[in-house]
């Protein structure tokens, strides 16, 4: 999971630091997870993930910008495709280790990591294609392709089942319910991608909502 983490988070700060004219500080966040990338993939010994690791740190580190300062389409292309497989490969792993019983499984604490993915991953796709937006490139994604509208669809009911479950759980509910009020605030953005593109706050509000989801897992478990 941790991996996951970090791979969803140095992604999201390239896309960032795309779309927001190669700002130093998203630069800084992305090193910042790459680092934290190298020390984790150091104490692994899967073949797999060290190789899909490379490839997503490399995607990211050696992108190619144009004269108007957004990163060219192969590089695009390159930082997708490379986050999508590390993705696929940990995600197999996981459901591997679950199938063995080496991993515990939980219908409510699973339910608050997948609305952590959820979010991560409706936040890739949309940043992903405000990379097209702002660069006036149309990029194929690597990947499966990401219903961003339905999705938040899906996170919206899943929030409700939440804070259900844990109004009682004097750790957990309040982590959800300030979830649940910025989700409110960027629910409509993600909807409505094609209408208004806020990608600084979308990646502001993604920040904020996924390091209170992965403290409501933590205090779950």
């Amino acid at each position: 999971q941790e991996f996951e983490t970090i791979s969803y988070r140095a992604a999201t700060a390239f896309y960032l630091y795309n779309v927001l004219n190669r700002d130093p500080q998203e630069f800084r966040k992305m090193q910042a997870q790459l680092l934290r990338g190298d020390a984790l993939a150091g104490t692994i010994e899967n073949g797999a993930f060290k190789t899909s690791w490379s490839a997503l740190k490399k995607s990211c580190t050696s992108a190619r910008f144009t004269n108007e300062g957004v990163a060219d389409n192969d590089s695009v292309i390159a930082v997708d495709g490379a986050l999508n497989e590390l993705t696929r490969h940990i995600r197999n792993r996981m459901n591997d280790k679950k199938a063995a019983g080496k991993l515990g499984s939980d219908k409510m604490t699973d339910m608050l990591y997948d609305q952590y993915i959820l979010m991560e991953v409706m936040t890739a796709a949309y940043l992903r294609r405000s990379a097209d937006y702002f660069g006036g490139a149309i990029v194929a994604s690597q990947g499966p392709q990401v219903e961003i509208d339905k999705l938040a669809e899906k996170f919206s009911g899943q929030m409700k089942q939440l804070n259900a479950h844990y109004a009682k759980n004097p750790k957990v509910a309040p982590l959800l319910r300030d979830v649940t009020t910025k989700w409110g605030f960027v629910r409509k953005s993600f909807i409505n991608f094609n209408e208004d593109n806020v990608a600084f706050v979308v990646g502001r509000y993604n920040a904020q909502i996924t390091e209170k989801l992965l403290a409501a897992h933590a205090s779950a478990l």
